[in-house]
């Protein structure tokens, strides 16, 4: 009986270990594909400011960049005419929000809201709020626009928020009070930004696109300067999903362009 035990048990856990080896190899390959940069440099104060500073502080947050050909995002600015840096982060935030990866999830969210598989606005006809002021709606509501490429001179990019829903963040504040060592966000910002063309000898005028997230928790006095966030494996697998967006992006945005520039060649 108890090798048979034993066998059952490294029948359940084998595919576990697996699975798992393979998340840890994939995590880190992306990792050090797309190393963390310091927000000073790379990011707005919009991106670091909670939605109500009062009762909320952004915890911690994660900025990911990799370069492309200059050529590559130009070919998908919409207005033939415009080739300015607006242009270019308008370019760069559709096609983070039109990737596969995010259209999968809009997709997703449309069917079980609205019944309909399909993944709701993502950009494709600008970003900006509606004609009744309320915010724009993004991939069905998993986002909302918060600030347009351009909008102000702490611009960078497109800004946009997600919200947790109160009942989830609600239930892990309480049992955090019956001393449970984590708590979830309360929400939180993404930021999609352009560098400045420069230069590479050998690969041309490129620049650098970025992708960013900061994540809001509310404030509970009672923890006083230690306070509870989530766990740090499941950080790491928010900074990865984060990552690979960036990744499916850059490889749609630069694989769509030559597979235009060798469709060219006579």
């Amino acid at each position: 009986m108890a090798r048979l035990a034993i066998t059952r048990l490294i029948y359940i856990a084998a595919p576990i270990g697996v699975t798992s080896y393979g998340i840890h190899r994939g995590l880190s390959h992306l990792e050090e594909k797309y190393p963390n940069l310091p927000t000073s440099e790379n990011a707005s104060k919009a991106l670091l400011a909670p939605r109500n500073p009062i009762t909320q502080r952004c915890a911690y947050s994660d900025i990911f960049a990799a370069r492309v050909p200059l050529a590559a995002l130009e070919a998908r600015i919409k207005s033939p005419d415009k080739r300015d840096q607006i242009a270019l982060e308008e370019a760069w935030a559709q096609a983070v929000l039109g990737s596969r990866i995010l259209r999968a999830e809009g997709s997703l969210v449309g069917l079980i809201t609205k019944r309909k598989f399909s993944a709701g606005d993502i950009g494709e006809h600008g970003f900006g709020p509606r004609k009744n002021g309320e915010p724009q709606e993004l991939l069905n509501g998993v986002l909302y626009t918060q600030r347009t490429p351009g909008a102000d001179s702490d611009s960078q990019g497109l800004l946009i928020a997600w919200y947790m829903a109160d009942e989830p963040r609600l239930f892990f504040e309480k049992i955090a009070r019956w001393r449970y060592p984590w708590r979830l966000m309360s929400g939180g910002r993404h930021e999609m930004s352009v560098s400045a063309p420069y230069e590479v000898p050998g690969q041309g005028r490129v620049v650098d696109v970025r992708f960013a997230g900061a994540h809001d928790y509310e404030i509970v006095e009672e923890e006083g300067m230690k306070q509870k966030i989530i766990p740090g494996w499941v950080m790491r697998l928010h900074a990865g999903y984060a990552r690979l967006i960036l990744d499916f992006a850059v490889r749609e945005v630069v694989g769509e362009y030559e597979k235009e520039k060798t469709q060219g060649l006579p």
